[in-house]
């Protein structure tokens, strides 16, 4: 069947293939014929809905030795008003793409999310000698420039208006910008030339180019082929008609914001219906108790029940995806050269290595002096974490002169308001599993030096244990800044920027920030985690493979779910965990103890997407369900509003004030299997579970579902661009391949069964083809 079903899709492909073929792409930009040819990339490549602060990668690829570029920010349509800068009659108008660029641009852009001058603007670099490629790792700036003065620019200059046909320089006639004196302080002041690039304000990435051509003679010229319109940071479902009657209130950490988002969409924009589920970004903590309350009908945790403060109301903890706690590398080193033998500096890339133990000192012995005992040593010049990774080693002296280790550790001189580690506050699932690995496989090095109970309190020469907030790494009175634990995700990208962005002399010579987070936040920002040892000594990188490898080896709990930090099997990352979605097992109910059963069924039909077709949405980093993750997906859907009223009131009820622990009403999962090793009441840790999934008979489209394809095909926004022509050519096909995939995707869900990897790998080259933009690149 799964064979049918792919050559149905093939065939469809194919012919849709064949009927758009021959449909040109133009170049993004018309290149001058003397300039050498080139190829521009930008990661992503679709542009059109970035928010403020998102990375951006270019890439400048097959210009000649010695090429060198440099960006700056400018209005989508540069103003073309200037005057050829003379200072004699006649005054000629100057419309030079360069000179126009270098009047109107080239000043202090204000970044709204870094609070300070974008990391891009002005930035510069040159050809490396390794790749022969000139990249750009920045961000997208949203913001206003500097307003200033445009001398040849009649509307903004500061030259005075020639009224005499005797009137010299600086009077000329086609000044157009007289002063305007304020009658109270008697200040002049003229118009000043200012832009601002937001979601209503587009704007384009202009880069000046320098290289030689043909004949050698070196040219400078200008591609602004690159347009954006940042949006503010945030997450936000689109196309949906809003917060409905039976709209769900869905509790969840900030990691999975953008995943709920997606299975919003894909419920609601198709048909612009009511959003499935308002999205509640708080702690787990907070989030569980407010499910255990009833405020949330759902919510997603890392952990189960490890960090309920009170588990009176039945549970499934339906598994949703697969994630991973990571430290993440954030900065610079000078791994690379340029064309002339030079140092160049690169953007951390390449995977670290750390042992438990270095882990552990790093994260529990801080203070000012890393060059000596200062987060145990590690950092040190000669230390094997130092000879251990490339990218660590070449980092060289800061300012002052002499101080390696505090650029290996922190990024700017060990200053004490920039710190060394940087995570989220709150309790959750990444502190929790990393600390239950280094509580049992570091024991000796998770401990925090004697220094005096000003330092560190009660916990002053102890262990902290296993913990689930970063905050109680920075205990006692004096800060040494174990870990700077800031609220929420912006906070710590803003923490991080100066190092993203390469900021300041301080990054020429190198500069790191470490990041505890999770691995599907780390792949978004384009943050590298480290690599950490696995049960056989070897360091192995978060990757689809390791994460589903630590998954067959994990043992569950007596909730259901899976126990994270105690994975020691070979090639398996050891700090994986399942992200659940928890759901109630009786129905909701409303203020009077009444069923409501419309809310039921869009529970039941959230949950059956984010398990079912709905993980072929999953973003980057996160890892989709295993096939006996799948079956347990599927099992435990089936249980959601099965209790009674009766029960789901008399929950509501203890829920507020509920019995100690150990006398709660929580139920254990019935079917806790993980594809891999099984545990729970009635199970043996180690026995493999085969999810029994047998073919689902094909369902033939109907007429709802004709116009659900229909109406999801008219949903998708395509950005205009180069070449968009042959991307909306393909529109008929999507549809088709959505009518042919949709109503077997439907079958499985509907039926309680997984959807199969085929259909929602294919569902996501569909979704990636439609997001997918061309950007920039002339040959």
């Amino acid at each position: 069947m799964v064979l049918v079903r792919a050559r149905r899709v093939g065939i469809v492909l194919i012919c849709g293939i064949l009927a758009v073929a021959g449909v040109s792409v133009p170049a993004a930009q018309a290149q001058a014929a003397a300039d050498p040819a080139y190829r521009l990339k930008t990661e992503p490549a679709d542009l059109s809905a970035v928010q403020n602060g998102d990375p951006l990668r270019i890439t400048l690829s097959g210009l000649p030795k010695g090429a060198r570029a440099k960006l700056v920010i400018c209005p989508k349509d540069v103003p073309d008003n200037l005057m050829k800068k003379v200072y004699v009659p006649p005054w000629n108008k100057d419309s030079t793409v360069l000179t126009r660029v270098q009047s109107y641009c080239q000043d202090e852009f204000g970044d709204e999310f870094a609070g300070k001058n974008a990391g891009m603007q002005s930035m510069e670099r040159v050809r490396s000698s390794t790749t022969g490629d000139i990249v750009f790792d920045t961000t997208i700036p949203r913001g206003t420039l500097r307003p200033h003065a445009v001398a040849w620019d009649p509307l903004y200059t500061t030259y005075e208006k020639a009224v005499n046909p005797g009137d010299k320089f600086p009077k000329v006639p086609w000044a157009d910008n007289p002063a305007v004196v304020d009658p109270a302080t008697g200040a002049k002041t003229r118009r000043q030339f200012s832009f601002t690039c937001d979601e209503n304000n587009p704007c384009s990435v202009t880069i000046q180019i320098t290289a030689q051509d043909a004949t050698g003679k070196t040219v400078t010229w200008v591609d602004d082929s690159i347009k954006f319109s940042p949006y503010p940071p945030g997450i936000g479902v689109k196309g949906c008609k809003g917060i409905g009657r039976n709209t769900l209130d869905a509790s969840m950490p900030e990691r999975l914001g953008r995943t709920a988002v997606a299975w919003n969409q894909a419920l609601c924009a198709p048909t612009k219906a009511d959003q499935p589920t308002n999205i509640v970004s708080e702690t787990e903590e907070t989030g569980l108790t407010a499910f255990d309350k009833g405020a949330s009908d759902l919510m997603i945790t890392g952990s189960g029940s490890a960090l309920a403060a009170q588990t009176v109301r039945a549970r499934e903890y339906v598994p949703v995806g697969i994630n991973a706690a990571v430290i993440a590398a954030v900065g610079w080193s000078p791994t690379d050269v340029n064309d002339e033998g030079n140092p160049l500096g690169a953007k951390l890339a390449g995977t670290m290595a750390f042992t438990n133990a270095e882990l552990a000192n790093m994260l529990t012995k801080g203070g000012q002096n890393p060059d000596a005992g200062g987060r145990g040593g590690i950092f040190k010049t000669g230390s094997p974490l130092v000879g251990r990774n490339a990218g660590l080693s070449a980092i060289k002296d800061g300012q002052p002169a002499g101080v390696v280790a505090a650029n290996r550790r922190s990024g700017y001189n060990g200053s004490a308001d920039f710190f060394g580690v940087t995570g989220e506050s709150g309790p959750g699932t990444v502190p929790l599993t990393l600390s239950r690995l280094l509580a049992g496989t570091a024991p000796k090095e998770w401990v925090f030096p004697a220094l005096g109970d000003d330092y560190f309190g009660e916990l002053n020469g102890k262990s902290p244990g296993v913990i689930s907030d970063l905050s109680v790494l920075d205990p006692g009175r004096s800060r040494v800044n174990n870990v700077d634990a800031k609220t929420g995700q912006l906070s710590v990208r803003k923490t991080v920027d100066n190092a993203v962005a390469g900021r300041g002399s301080d990054c020429d010579g190198g500069c790191v920030n470490w990041v505890i987070t999770d691995l599907a936040t780390a792949t978004i920002n384009r943050w590298t985690p480290v690599a950490l040892p696995d049960g056989k000594g070897n360091f192995v990188a978060p990757t689809e493979q390791s994460l589903q490898t630590a998954v067959d080896a994990m043992k569950i709990g007596a909730d259901g779910t899976a126990e994270t930090g105690a994975v020691a099997k070979d090639g398996a990352y050891p700090v994986t965990f399942v992200e659940y979605m928890a759901v109630p097992v009786n129905p909701l109910i409303d203020a009077n103890c009444k069923p409501m059963k419309e809310k039921q069924d869009q529970l039941k039909s959230f949950a059956g997407l984010a398990a079912g077709y709905g993980q072929a949405l999953l973003p980057p980093g996160m890892v989709r369900l295993n096939p006996g993750l799948a079956a347990t997906a599927a099992e435990r859907i089936a249980k959601i509003g099965t209790g009674t009223v009766e029960k789901a009131c008399q929950e509501k009820e203890e829920a507020k004030n509920p019995p100690p622990p150990g006398a709660n009403g929580v139920t254990p999962a019935s079917t806790p299997s993980l594809g891999g090793p099984s545990g729970g009441q009635g199970s043996s840790a180690g026995t493999p579970v085969t999810a029994a999934v047998g073919p689902v008979p094909a369902v033939a489209p109907t007429p709802e579902s004709v116009a659900a394809a229909k109406n999801l095909a008219e949903s998708i926004d395509i950005p205009k661009f180069a070449g968009a022509g042959a991307l909306g050519a393909l529109i008929p096909l999507v549809a088709l391949v959505i009518l042919a995939i949709l109503p077997s995707a439907t079958a499985y869900v509907s039926a309680g069964r997984p959807v199969p990897a085929w259909l929602t790998r294919a569902i996501a080259v569909l979704l990636g083809l439609l997001r997918r933009k061309p950007s920039g690149g002339v040959a």
